[in-house]
């Protein structure tokens, strides 16, 4: 618990993705009580849910120009590096926001502590164009602040939120990236990820008690891709074709999916596989408690 007599103040950067969505949720939901601000590109297009809440504020910040990154007052800053769509390289352009978050965080020595949503595997300066980015972010802002929190979630459930919602009665086929359908990896749920870096930000772990830490935050239990097509037929009701694409063909299945700079140095590493290179069960690593069904039912239900 925080010791601090006032409110702690959390600046999230940008508010808009999905794990900014659900720390914001989260610190709102503490029981500190404490005041957020979220950056967004465009202001306006908070959520209802946040901007009725009054200890919410949306501000008008854009990372890549150094535009707005307003963290006065803030106490803590949480921080997802967003990935670049327009071409350009993720490392440079990972390079130019952190510094330029970097560069707003030295003028502010309010701030005291940062969490980092980063990934697994960000460990290594080589793979895919996402973990280069994390990488890269990681390096940069690991001293910005006294207390630096590092979270490396595992795959998320809401990658296969688009197969949850799935319509119609055609032939419905999951797509795995996993070579064993059998092997299970670390998966996890965003409203986990909210959570643990909501305790973070407001110092409630001992994990922000430390100068620097690296937590692999996986769910409560590994996943095979037969999980996660058994809980998918479970949630949609609909029988769905299990299809293992072999590693000869991921270059090709990710040229439709991901532009090609996000896709790395070696174009046969997929995102899925690396959750299975960057698994790490050592001390850091701490689990979430949201199920994979349990997630899977909410997705369909919305």
């Amino acid at each position: 618990m925080s010791t601090n007599t006032t409110p702690t103040h959390v600046t999230v950067l940008p508010a808009s993705t999905q794990s900014g969505e659900a720390t914001i949720r989260a610190l709102l939901n503490a029981e500190q009580q404490p005041t957020v601000r979220g950056i967004y590109r465009d202001a306006s297009k908070a959520p209802k849910e946040f901007t009725s809440n009054p200890r919410f504020d949306a501000a008008k910040g854009d990372i890549d120009l150094w535009s707005g990154l307003d963290f006065r007052g803030s106490d803590a800053v949480f921080y997802n590096p967003p990935p670049p769509f327009d071409g350009r390289d993720p490392a440079v352009f990972a390079a130019q926001t952190a510094n330029n978050v970097l560069a707003t965080l030295k003028r502010l020595p309010s701030v005291k502590r940062l969490v980092i949503s980063s990934a697994m595997g960000s460990q290594h300066e080589r793979g895919t164009g996402m973990l280069r980015l994390n990488h890269v972010t990681d390096l940069v802002l690991k001293k910005a602040v006294p207390e630096v929190v590092i979270v490396k979630p595992a795959y998320y459930y809401q990658t296969w939120a688009a197969a949850a919602k799935a319509k119609g009665t055609e032939k419905l086929c999951f797509e795995s990236l996993l070579e064993d359908p059998d092997y299970k990896i670390p998966m996890v749920s965003v409203e986990d990820l909210g959570k643990r870096c909501a305790e973070y930000l407001l110092g409630s772990s001992e994990a922000s008690k430390q100068r620097l830490r690296t937590v692999d935050l996986h769910g409560p239990r590994d996943y095979s891709a037969i999980d996660v097509h058994n809980a998918i037929e479970k949630a949609t009701g609909k029988k769905w074709e299990l299809v293992n694409i072999p590693k000869e063909r991921l270059a090709e299945h990710f040229a439709k999916e991901v532009p090609e700079l996000l896709r790395g140095d070696d174009k046969g590493h997929a995102p899925g596989r690396s959750a299975r290179s960057g698994v790490q069960r050592g001390e850091n690593m701490v689990r979430g408690t949201v199920e994979l069904e349990d997630a899977l039912q909410r997705m369909v239900s919305e």
